[in-house]
Parts: structure tokens; C-alpha cells; sequence
């Protein structure tokens, strides 16, 4: 599995370096974005923040540096979308994340992620039709497989982020050792 991950990353970084003219990544991103994907990760990071906090707080970090620190979260959260983009071209065309886009910025989708409760038996019809659709039949075919891929570049992204963040408060005197 590590193998697999590993060609992902690569994959991705060859990928980056065509982010601006591939529509095709630039479309994915869009769509982590309005699907709550971008949401997830960047709570994720404040969450890790927040942990960090606590775990150097005897250490009395100035607000300075954490303000410092929290400026990575934009950049990370964005590189790990364009991660994210390998796992959905191994599942989805263009004409899908397209279709997905549309969906997701319709009311009834963004209801069903907001707030269930509030959704109309005309919402719930639009979702039912969107997952009827070959394209709502792809993600649910592809949910498990997509997850576990997600899952995996999230744990390594995660990883990685926290032991950048904790090498760059050793370099700056702060160290739990």
C-alpha cells in the first residue's frame, strides 16, 4: 500500500507542476471545495493547532509564532487537495466531476450537507435522481475504495504537517524533549 501512495505522491508532483493548465485538476479542486472536503481538512488543522497548544503550553509560545504557524494552513490544505486529485482520476472523468460540481452546488446538496432536517421531499427527489445517475452510481460504486485511498493520503499529509510544524518550533527554541 505504501508503494501505491508513493506513486500517487509522485504522480501528484508531476501533476502540480501542470495544475494551472490541466482543467481537469483545477475542476477537482473545485469540487473538494464546495463538497466540504477543503472544510474537513482545514478543521482538521485547526484541531492540530489547538492540540499543539496545549502540548506546549508551558513552553509560552508567543501568539506571534503561532500566528506564524497557522499561515501554513491555506497552503497545506491546498496541497492536500492537489494530492487528493490522483485518487479521484483513478475513479472519475471529467464529465463526472463535473456533474458532481453541478450537484454539489445545488440547493438540496448543499442542504444535505448543512443541515438534513431543512430538506423538502423536492430535495430529497433531486438527490435521489443525482445518485440514480450514472455519476451518482460511479461514487457510490467507488465510495469505499475512494475512502480508503483518502484515508491514507490524509494520514500521511497529516503526519507530515504536524512534524513540520513541530520541527519549525524546535528550530525556534521549543521542543517537548
Amino acid at each position: 500500500m505504501k508503494k501505491l501512495l508513493i506513486a500517487v505522491l509522485l504522480f501528484v508532483c508531476v501533476q502540480t507542476s501542470f495544475a494551472q493548465t490541466d482543467p481537469y485538476i483545477e475542476n477537482v479542486k473545485h469540487y473538494l471545495t464546495i463538497n466540504g472536503t477543503q472544510e474537513q481538512y482545514e478543521g482538521a488543522v485547526d484541531a492540530m493547532f489547538v492540540m499543539l497548544k496545549k502540548q506546549f503550553k508551558d513552553y509560552k509560545v508567543s501568539d506571534a509564532i503561532w500566528k506564524e504557524l497557522e499561515s501554513a494552513k491555506k497552503p497545506q490544505v491546498e496541497e492536500v487537495k492537489a494530492v487528493l486529485v490522483s485518487a479521484y482520476k483513478a475513479y472519475f472523468t471529467m464529465n463526472d466531476i463535473k456533474n458532481m460540481t453541478v450537484f454539489y452546488e445545488s440547493t438540496a446538496a448543499k442542504l444535505m450537507l448543512a443541515d438534513p432536517s431543512k430538506l423538502t421531499a423536492t430535495h430529497r427527489q433531486q438527490i435521489g435522481n443525482f445518485y440514480d445517475s450514472e455519476t451518482g452510481q460511479k461514487m457510490i460504486v467507488s465510495k469505499d475504495g475512494l475512502a480508503k485511498i483518502e484515508g491514507e493520503i490524509s494520514m500521511q499529509w497529516s503526519g507530515e504537517f504536524y512534524k513540520s510544524v513541530i520541527h519549525k518550533l524546535a528550530e525556534k527554541g521549543y521542543s517537548l524533549n
